[in-house]
């Protein structure tokens, strides 16, 4: 079995050596902004939009990077976040969904998980690069949150106008955001924040031991979807709610949902898509994203099997032929079908990554 000492050395030298240089060169547009996808071969992807979180979650993966020792993230980096700040920001505080590949807005819906993710980037931007338009802006734009998409059920819509199904995903990540605001230049409204996300984890996202997805508009369990467990999101919460600290509702929670996520939420020692209440596959596929979660939670809970789940994403999501890359998702008999790599996808391995880097035994 690989031991974690291989494993740090075995993914420092995917990410310095392969995907970052991979993703600085390939996976930025002349003009600073990130390409959505790149093809297996590691041309960009042109021809479809550009999502404002895939924007927020570049810049954040260069700045970690830097954070780590690799300078090279620095510019594209700080160029990400000229072009994110010029480009999707909106009037009123809020921030557009989507641009094309010119940079002209296609879709200037303000949604709750992308501006999460600019929040996210901000945060980031301002712990590593000192940027000094990072905190100003990460205000404003909770402020317009609160202000303009605040529910009188409770949360945030996930967007305007509001929508259904209303999801626990998006509050999960103005969690991390703000967790992550908390971490690096603490404020009385980034902790609100915080509260409103763990206070509906409390109250409605949490049933029986786990964390459902889908709901209805005054957070009833959705009554078509209302059933299904991420074990992915299983992971992150535990992970989330053990950064959060005495703000949560206790370590034990966050153990729980971790050791349920492995003890149903795993085939051939991968973590799949989605399991029901008694824990029976709904979805046995599984993507890049859950693993990583995995991992990056393993980490922190000591869990002896980690190295191995590492070992298999490398000979798994990670064989491709141009290292750098990955393969996203397979379906439940280990069939991928993916036609490109998803950009989305570098911030979960940094996040992952970046803890075994910094992972002390």
């Amino acid at each position: 079995m690989m031991s974690l000492a291989a494993a740090r050395i075995r993914v420092s030298n995917w990410l310095f050596d392969h995907a970052l240089p991979l993703w600085a060169e390939k996976g930025v547009d002349a003009q600073g902004r990130f390409f959505e996808q790149l093809h297996f071969d590691g041309r960009p992807v042109t021809g479809v939009r550009r999502r404002t979180r895939v924007q927020a979650r570049q810049i954040y993966v260069f700045c970690e990077a830097a954070a780590l020792g690799w300078e090279q993230g620095r510019a594209p980096a700080l160029a990400g976040l000229d072009c994110m700040i010029s480009t999707f920001r909106r009037d009123d505080g809020l921030w557009v969904a989507a641009t094309d590949d010119a940079g002209a807005v296609i879709d200037e819906t303000p949604d709750l998980y992308d501006m999460a993710f600019v929040l996210f980037a901000l945060a980031a931007s301002h712990r590593v690069l000192g940027d000094p338009r990072a905190r100003p802006l990460a205000l404003e734009t909770v402020t317009a949150i609160n202000l303009m998409m605040a529910s009188p059920h409770g949360g945030w819509e996930e967007g305007l106008p509001p929508r259904l199904p209303r999801r626990q995903n998006p509050h999960m990540h103005m969690l991390e955001a703000m967790l992550a605001w908390q971490a690096t230049a603490p404020d009385p409204v980034f902790e609100a924040a915080a509260q409103v996300s763990l206070d509906l984890c409390r109250r409605h996202f949490l049933i029986d031991g786990a964390i459902r997805e889908y709901f209805t508009d005054d957070w009833m369990v959705d009554p078509s979807e209302g059933h299904v467990i991420e074990p992915g999101h299983l992971q992150e919460w535990a992970w989330l709610l053990k950064q959060a600290g005495d703000l949560g509702p206790g370590a034990g929670v966050a153990e729980g949902l971790h050791r349920r996520a492995v003890a149903q939420g795993r085939c051939d020692g991968f973590t799949i898509r989605e399991i029901d209440p008694s824990g029976a596959p709904l979805d046995a596929g599984r993507r890049l994203w859950a693993q990583t979660e995995a991992i990056r939670t393993g980490l922190s809970f000591g869990d002896a099997s980690t190295p191995a789940l590492i070992a298999k994403v490398f000979d798994t999501h990670l064989a491709t032929d141009v290292p750098g890359l990955w393969v996203d998702s397979y379906d439940a008999e280990g069939r991928s079908h993916d036609e490109a790599v998803p950009a989305s996808s570098l911030y979960h391995l940094m996040t992952a990554f970046s803890e075994l880097l910094r992972h002390k035994p």
